[in-house]
Order: C-alpha cells, then structure tokens, then sequence
C-alpha cells in the first residue's frame, strides 16, 4: 500500500481569529484486529481487500483563546468505502455527508440517480465526511474519525 494512500486530507475554519500555530492535527491510520473475539484498533500496515481502516483526527488547541465554529472535511480514500453510521466525535458535534466533496448535508437529503430514478444515497457512496464542532476551548482536544474498509 502506498504511503499517501493513508493519508487524510483535512480542511479547517474558523470563524476566529485564530493563528496555525495555536492548532495541532494529529492523523493516523488505525487497522481493526480481532485477537480472542476482541476487536483492538492497530496502527495501519498490511491492507488487504476487506480490512476496517479506523481515520481519525485528533485536533489540539495549544492557544490561549476558545475556537469557534470548527470545521474538520475528511474526503473518503480512493478504494476505501465508508463504514455507514461510523463517523463519530468525541464531543459536541454534528456530522454531515458529501457525494462530491463539495456540498454536504445528512444521509435523508443526498439523494444519486440510478437507471433514471432518484434514490437515497448508500453510506458506500459517500465521498467525504464533514464534522461541524461549535466550539474547542483553549488547551483542549477532540478527536474526530469514521471507519472505512478496502474494497
């Protein structure tokens, strides 16, 4: 697998004014292991057709003032589908979808035409992710991710 494929590509803004440097991202890769009928989430290494990849997202607030209006966009990897219902925060947050990378909004309004019918899109159809957090304290952390598996 190539090194970049893992890789997640992230978009941020703030509706503050806020320099980079007060904000840290931490990335990585986790693949899920079952060792004795338990699920454990390992650093990603060898990928195969089938395997759950957990992307997650830690952004870290190293300033002294709360960020407001927080946006984290992680778009789907190339030959990775979506994992439906696993995109997740560990906070306050809302969480909407995206079939082209550019206009998002929850799974009941993103709607694909198939055979000249309009239908709900699949969770696998989905190309990018977008978490919408209200506020990040000074100091603080949240981490945002969703799992997806190689087709």
């Amino acid at each position: 697998m190539k090194k970049g494929f893992l890789s997640v590509l992230l978009t941020i803004a703030f509706s503050s004014t806020v320099y980079a440097a007060d904000i840290v991202i931490k990335s990585e890769s986790l693949q899920e292991k079952v060792v004795s009928k338990q699920t454990k989430w390992v650093k990603a290494a060898k990928v195969i057709p089938g395997t759950k990849i957990r992307y997650v997202d830690t952004v870290i607030s190293n300033g002294t003032k709360e960020v407001q209006n927080l946006v984290i966009i992680n778009p789907i990897p190339m030959y990775m589908l979506y994992v439906g219902g696993s995109a997740k925060c560990d906070g306050a947050c809302s969480i909407t979808y995206s079939l082209d990378g550019k206009v998002f909004d929850v799974p009941a309004k993103l709607f694909v035409t198939e055979k000249g019918k309009k239908r709900i899109a699949k969770a696998t159809e989905y190309k990018a992710i977008r978490w919408a957090l209200p506020t990040l304290g000074a100091k603080q952390s949240i981490s945002v991710y969703f799992d997806a598996t190689l087709e």
